[in-house]
């Protein structure tokens, strides 16, 4: 930063600890007021360079010098998310409820400027998919709040840029949000780090930029609860969080949570002509507008020639990498575990080139194949153990033994040599000790999605699908890993597929469980349309759906258990929409779980009916089987027994079971089916993502034989076909 920038900054940090001094006196602390003066100039000085060098610069893969953030970010969109979250209590459940409600008076749409939306709220969290630019995102912000008044950030907040690991592991769980932010300022020099960081959140001064929710050693749970609980004592501050979708379960609360949108076909173009801007300026050239631009053309054309491709450019670091094999004159791969590789070993070769041409003896033996096969190894020990941050010496320690069982005349390769060139690729960074979460130095890898990509491939490599599936298919974390092995799977897709289909089978494994798979498949046969059997079971689901459920836990995951079921379906056929369910469902329950009058619950009762009824009528049920005519006559026979305000608890409970009987009978739906556990919900839901993510494998592979997938597509969702 120049130097009247930094200025800048300090002055902020004076004012926002004026009155820190006076307040450590009460409490009984003696601070000189020459030196502390004096020490926040200098630290608050090193904060700003410390905080550009971390996170004002990016290093696309491929580059060799780092690029600026403000030089290479795409303005995103943003939509709502309104997705089901799991509440702890009513009173969470609540407190979200009403922030909703004070949000809905000043609708946000759901095409949302990134800057603005964060501008606007308080407390924002920004989920998407893998390698969609969260992180760039949240740098952008830290990025522009850092150069207050003259950045697009409009409050004087001093940013703190969090990654989840730094505080959140499971060789460390003592440690703490407020911990990792006093540790920022401890590395720039301020006197008494931790009352500072106090002083600084208790007056509303920071911006806290977390990243990445679901790269916690930890479980959601816990992390929601830490987090939620944090910004409670703090509630002055600005926060922005991000997290995967899929990871993402347990709500923050009041946090307005929202989706990164695909990108436009004028984003994409956007990113393209940056990226060879910056290409040509760090090659050391002149970059000249007419050039830049007839590269970054041909790059656009081959894409719209290539649909393939065209869809992978959907996320900004896939699309650097077919910017790269563009560049290189390489053809596009059909997948992204093809892109992946391709992109990595291209990068890989180019420096093993340069180093070959030493001369050294001990550093010319490095070869492609010895990189490839050391980051296989740490990647999937590390992933399995779930960290995302490596010792540096456990890491030299897995790459000597790595060289032991080589060839002898590659075993003189030099370990910090080796190390040093995959950071140079931009695969791994090296982090020293004063940079490093753990205390010591450490490696991390550049992204997570490189280390779910060699994750995957050590799998694969080494044979091992058959032993992962049954321990890891439930855990969300590895859902990228298991979409990666499948593009790898040239010849044989189908050994994961079934391997997927047989652990989903133990999911089921009580009686009431396979009893509503019986009714499933029993009543989706009675139907007259043309759809595939799989699909008609899987909207017969939406009526077996277990509700009236005592506990509120248990019905939001129900809920969102058919937001997977939704999910599937559109994989296999679009001509059903549940939209209408799912909010008539969440009402019903909410209504329930918050004690509404009877009359309400009977209403959105009647409601929900309707709404299966007309969501459903495509599947054509025999009214023998499936009666909503029948079901709806009899709910509103109740309307003459609906209990008045003022009598007792007990007769509004016993109401509320009457409703739930005349639905199970006029449904011939399981009587126990109101009665099922916490547990068996969890598994249920666990079975439905299982087929989703075999779908969702199967599209990710190159070829898959027709005839498996017809007979394992045939035998979802059917009780018969667990046993």
């Amino acid at each position: 930063m120049k130097k009247q920038g930094v200025q800048e900054i300090v002055k902020r940090f004076e004012t926002a600890l004026l009155g820190f001094i006076e307040d450590a006196q009460n409490r009984g602390v003696e601070i000189n007021r020459s030196d502390f003066e004096q020490l926040v100039v200098r630290a608050a000085s090193v904060y700003a360079k410390n905080y550009v060098k971390a996170h004002g610069f990016i290093q696309i893969f491929g580059s060799r010098k780092l690029s600026t953030i403000a030089s290479i970010y795409t303005p995103q969109r943003f939509q709502a998310h309104t997705a089901i979250r799991n509440f702890e209590s009513v009173d969470e459940l609540e407190e979200a409820f009403s922030q909703d409600l004070q949000r809905s008076n000043h609708s946000k749409g759901n095409n949302l400027v990134g800057i603005n939306i964060a501008n606007e709220e308080s407390y924002l969290m920004v989920l998407g998919y893998p390698a969609n630019g969260k992180t760039t995102f949240l740098k952008y912000i830290g990025w522009e709040a850092l150069r207050y008044p003259n950045g697009k950030y409009k409050h004087d907040l001093l940013p703190v840029f969090v990654p989840m690991w730094k505080f959140c592991r499971l060789d460390c769980s003592r440690d703490t949000l407020l911990g990792a932010i006093a540790e920022e300022f401890e590395r720039a020099g301020f006197l008494n780090p931790m009352d500072i960081t106090q002083w600084l959140l208790s007056q509303g001064k920071l911006l806290i930029l977390i990243d990445g929710l679901n790269e916690s050693a930890l479980p959601q749970k816990y992390i929601s609860k830490h987090l939620q609980t944090f910004v409670k004592k703090y509630p002055l501050n600005r926060y922005i969080v991000s997290s995967r979708l899929v990871s993402y379960q347990n709500s923050l609360g009041q946090f307005l949570e929202v989706d990164l949108h695909p990108w436009s076909d004028l984003l994409i173009q956007e990113y393209i002509h940056k990226w060879f801007a910056l290409r040509d300026a760090q090659d050391g050239q002149n970059p000249q507008a007419d050039h830049v631009s007839e590269e970054a053309q041909r790059c656009w054309e081959i894409l719209q020639h290539n649909r393939v491709a065209r869809d992978l450019a959907n996320s900004p670091l896939c699309l650097s990498l077919l910017c790269l094999l563009c560049d290189r004159r390489y053809s596009f791969p059909s997948h992204v575990s093809g892109l992946y590789q391709q992109a990595i070993h291209l990068v890989l070769e180019e420096q093993v080139l340069k180093c070959q041409s030493l001369d050294h003896p001990d550093r010319n033996i490095i070869n492609t194949d010895i990189l490839e096969i050391f980051l296989i190894e740490v990647a999937y020990t590390s992933f399995e153990l779930n960290q995302t941050v490596l010792s540096l010496e456990e890491v030299m320690e897995r790459l000597r033994i790595v060289l032991t069982n080589c060839k002898p005349s590659l075993q003189n390769l030099d370990v910090d040599f080796a190390l040093r060139v995959l950071q140079q690729v931009g695969v791994c960074q090296i982090r020293n000790v004063l940079d490093s979460p753990i205390g010591v130095s450490s490696l991390v890898f550049s992204h997570i999605t490189f280390q779910e990509y060699f994750t995957a491939r050590y799998v694969y490599y080494h044979q091992k699908t058959a032993q992962i599936v049954p321990i890891y298919l439930s855990d969300r974390r590895w859902q990228q890993v298991f979409l990666i092995l499948a593009g790898m799977m040239l010849g044989n897709p189908e050994t994961l597929l079934l391997a997927i289909e047989a652990q989903a089978a133990n999911y089921i494994n009580t009686a009431k469980l396979r009893d509503i798979l019986d009714w499933v498949d029993q009543v989706s046969t009675h139907t007259s349309n043309n759809f595939k059997s799989v699909t008609k079971r899987i909207a017969t689901l939406f009526i077996a759906r277990p509700r009236f459920t005592a506990q509120l836990a248990s019905a939001l995951i129900l809920t969102r258990m058919l937001s997977v079921a939704n999910e599937l379906h559109k994989t296999l056929e679009t001509n059903i929409s549940f939209e209408q369910i799912f909010a008539a469902d969440l009402s019903l329950s909410l209504a329930q779980a918050l004690d509404f009058d009877s009359k309400t619950e009977l209403n959105l009762a009647t409601q929900l009916c309707q709404h299966l009824e007309q969501a459903l009528s495509p599947l054509c049920f025999d009214r023998q089987y499936i009666d909503f005519v029948s079901l709806s006559n009899n709910l509103k026979f109740l309307e003459f027994q609906v209990p008045s305000h003022d009598q007792p608890y007990e007769v509004h409970e016993a109401f509320r079971n009457e409703i739930s009987k005349i639905w199970l009978k006029s449904l011939h739906l399981p009587v126990e089916l109101n009665q099922i556990s916490y547990q068996e919900v969890e598994s249920l839901e666990s079975y439905l993502y299982a087929n989703l993510l075999m779908v969702q494998c199967k599209d990710m592979a190159i070829a898959v034989s027709t005839k498996t997938w017809q007979e394992i597509e045939s035998r979802m969702l059917q009780r018969f076909a667990l046993n």
